[in-house]
C-alpha cells in the first residue's frame, strides 16, 4: 500500500459524524451537485456552509465520493458515492 493510500484509509477511519451524514445524504440523493449537497445539509441543519465544505473535502480526499462531469455542462461537477464509500457506509450499520 502506498503512503497516499495509507493516508486516505486513515482519513476514512477518522471520519467526523458530520462527514458521515454528508456521505449518507450523497448516497441517498446522488448523484448531486455540490450546491445540492449544500442545500441538503443546510436543510438538515448540519453546519455552516464553510463547515460543510470542510467535511465535503474530507469525504473527497478519502475517496468516499467520486466526481462526475455533467454531460450538458462540463463546468458542473456531480458527486456520487464511490465503491469505497458504499463499503464505509455499510460498515457503519
Amino acid at each position: 500500500m502506498t503512503p497516499l493510500e495509507l493516508h486516505r484509509n486513515r482519513l476514512a477511519r477518522n471520519m467526523a459524524p458530520e462527514a458521515e451524514v454528508l456521505l449518507s445524504l450523497i448516497a441517498e440523493y446522488g448523484p448531486v451537485t455540490i450546491m445540492q449537497v449544500m442545500d441538503l445539509a443546510q436543510q438538515e441543519q448540519l453546519a455552516s456552509p464553510a463547515t460543510i465544505h470542510k467535511y465535503l473535502k474530507h469525504v473527497r480526499d478519502a475517496e468516499l465520493v467520486i466526481e462526475l462531469n455533467d454531460e450538458k455542462d462540463h463546468r458542473v461537477k456531480n458527486l456520487d458515492v464511490s465503491k469505497k464509500g458504499i463499503r464505509y457506509l455499510q460498515s457503519l450499520v
